[in-house]
């Protein structure tokens, strides 16, 4: 019993220890006794709140879990009770100053008294207050020292929230460059055609692939005549733009495997939610991004397996060229879609985060789908509904924000599927001139 009742002793110990956070960078007066200071760093306190708008942006765009609304609330108790401090140290060398002028002038005895009596009483308050003053200076200190540097004025994102970025210099141009590279790779190298698909979807397809309604924004009709199938917007880069057009369709068997690539927006609003920790936002949770979408529809379940693989392997050519750290992980069974059989993700190390987000992956569907939208192949005298496989093989946003943190050169990097310049067509030739005008 009396060993419990000494753990329950350590234990309140131990959280209330851990109350108080301590750097090993700050060392306050009360821990200078017990350690070392190593380094005593100019706090420039003035300087990084002088413009607060911009060190919110930085900490937004930086998708840091930072309320500055609480550091400032720190700071504001920081320095009143520095501030008393301040007052309390010049009223102390103001007494002692008057003693050491009235003891050479011989002033009375009692006079002597009082003001040592006062420098006493002086003394103890700036004791308790220092007391006082220590953990309040730990708290502050910690969370100002997690404050990040402001950014350049040529940084490549202006970040405001989950619906609304801009992206700039570099990451604007690597944004179209990027999608317009990977689309290209899987043409040449796939056999993949490139399409363009629709923003706007119906509801009927968004329940053919059971997509949630909530995933995307409701498009408000004036004069819509079927109230149960509404238009929702999911950009041409969602894999549910490419249904319209495989809608009642029946395909001879030769054609077969169909493999299309869509570059386009996309405006799902769920995906990002797991991949950040801020009120705030980042572009791993923007709500839309540009998107590079495969579809391959198959006759067979052994050819969609095939057909998997190989878009999986033409995804991971264009990301192994970029030299980051990236992994395709298979999805669990309670993280698939209701028409998912499987699904592969290709994932990107996020430093802010410390683990790996998704910019990209690729599902198997099997022939559910194809069995709601009725898309079928004709072999005799019978039809067979297609397998099919696909996903975004690339959300750009996403990829720009890892590769940002990781530092790489967004001009400079490796893209698989970019055009050299012997290979640019007339009309990129004269596109590229046009830019040039501006340089």
């Amino acid at each position: 019993m009396r060993s419990m009742l000494s753990f329950r002793r350590l234990g309140r110990t131990c959280l209330y220890n851990n109350k108080r956070h301590i750097s090993a960078l700050y060392i306050t007066g009360d821990k200078a006794n017990e350690n070392y200071v190593t380094l005593q760093p100019y706090l420039d306190f003035a300087g990084t709140f002088r413009d607060r708008a911009a060190l919110e942006q930085s900490i937004a765009s930086r998708g840091l879990d930072i309320q500055l609304e609480t550091v400032l609330g720190k700071y504001q108790k920081y320095r009143t009770h520095h501030e008393q401090l301040q007052r309390l140290d010049k009223e102390r060398d103001s007494i002692s100053k008057q003693l050491k002028s009235l003891t050479k002038s011989g002033a009375a005895a009692e006079e002597l008294e009082t003001l040592r009596e006062r420098g006493k009483a002086l003394r103890n308050d700036v004791k308790a207050l220092k007391q006082q003053l220590y953990p309040i200076e730990d708290e502050f200190i910690h969370d100002f020292l997690q404050l990040p540097n402001g950014l350049h004025s040529q940084y490549l994102v202006h970040f405001m929230d989950n619906n609304r970025y801009y992206l700039l210099e570099q990451a604007a141009h690597f944004d179209v460059n990027a999608m317009q590279a990977l689309a290209r790779y899987f043409v040449s190298h796939g056999d993949f055609i490139q399409t363009s698909n629709p923003d706007f979807v119906r509801c009927v397809l968004l329940e053919a692939n059971a997509t949630p309604l909530a995933d995307y924004h409701l498009v408000k009709e004036e004069h819509l005549q079927n109230k149960l199938n509404a238009a929702y917007l999911t950009g041409g880069g969602a894999f549910e733009s490419f249904l319209g057009a495989m809608t009642k369709l029946c395909v001879y068997p030769s054609v077969l495997p169909l493999r299309y690539v869509a570059c386009g927006r996309s405006y799902n609003r769920e995906e990002g939610k797991p991949y950040g920790n801020s009120a705030a936002g980042s572009l791993y949770t923007a709500t839309q991004t540009n998107a590079v979408q495969s579809f391959v529809a198959t006759l067979t379940a052994e050819e969609a397996d095939t057909q998997m693989d190989h878009v999986l392997n033409l995804a991971i050519d264009f990301y192994k060229a970029l030299d980051v750290p990236f992994q395709v992980t298979y999805s669990p069974a309670h993280k698939l879609t209701p028409s998912e059989m499987l699904r592969a993700s290709i994932e990107v190390y996020a430093p802010s985060l410390k683990r790996y987000i998704p910019v990209g992956r690729i599902s198997n569907y099997g022939n559910f789908v194809s069995k709601r939208i009725l898309f079928s192949s004709r072999r005799e005298k019978h039809y067979d509904f297609l397998h099919l496989v696909g996903g975004p093989v690339l959300y750009t946003t996403r990829l720009i924000g890892a590769l940002i943190e990781l530092g790489v050169d967004l001009e400079n990097c490796q893209l698989l599927g970019k055009s050299s310049a012997q290979q640019l067509t007339q009309q990129e030739k004269d596109l590229q001139e046009f830019k040039d005008l501006f340089k």
